[in-house]
């Protein structure tokens, strides 16, 4: 039934991305016991979902990321002071003073348990999954929205910074807020998925999907 669903969404979207699933291993044999395939490499967390995106069904753990800001943010590592306090923002060219960054930083809804690796995925290939990830162009995302808001009203304040956007706006937000969250997308993430200049993206926690999906596919005489 769920991948009847996925399928007919895509299908009434026109999504060109499949929809993608991230399921956080909290613990070292759930890595093993994941029967996803190990990624061999390095890479960011939207480098990840870009390959899921395609069709790719990995596991990974720290030692795979070439970026701090899918393990700080997932629970993999902890963060480093200069990126709470909001030291590393004030110097990294986006953020005017201390203050400012140390916001941005808070903003960013780290996940405060370890977790020792995801497995990340088309959402159709996964038996279980933590939150859903879709990424399309702005009017795509506009009609995920209406889905939403067809089942849930009004979303908790919707928190895009551009910056982070796939460890942040689609991981880690969703998960902690336990609700949908949009995402403007970021370069990083824009350069790891190879994103048009009109894609955004969306994140939500996976027991939303099925009403999300069941929203848009009534609500689409409002087009």
């Amino acid at each position: 039934m769920e991948n009847e669903r996925i399928t007919k969404l895509m299908k009434e979207l026109n999504l060109t991305r499949q929809i993608v699933g991230v399921r956080f291993l909290v613990y070292q044999k759930e890595y093993h016991d994941c029967s996803a395939e190990a990624f061999q490499g390095k890479l960011r967390l939207c480098g990840f979902v870009n390959k899921a995106n395609h069709g790719e069904r990995i596991k990974v753990n720290i030692d795979n990321f070439s970026c701090s800001g899918g393990p700080n943010q997932s629970g993999m590592s902890l963060a480093p002071e200069k990126h709470i306090s909001g030291q590393g923002m004030k110097y990294c060219g986006l953020y005017s003073d201390l203050g400012i960054g140390r916001e941005i930083c808070e903003s960013f809804n780290r996940i405060p348990q370890k977790i020792y690796g995801m497995e990340i995925g088309p959402l159709s290939e996964m038996s279980d999954a933590d939150v859903v990830i879709i990424l399309g162009m702005a009017e795509q995302i506009m009609r995920i929205m209406q889905g939403y808001t067809y089942h849930y009203g009004v979303p908790a304040p919707l928190v895009s910074v551009g910056n982070g956007a796939m460890c942040s706006d689609m991981v880690s937000k969703p998960f902690m807020r336990n609700d949908i969250n949009l995402s403007l997308m970021c370069c990083g993430a824009r350069t790891s998925t190879i994103s048009d200049l009109g894609e955004l993206g969306v994140g939500m926690p996976s027991h939303m999907f099925r009403y999300v999906a069941d929203g848009v596919f009534n609500t689409k005489e409002t087009e």
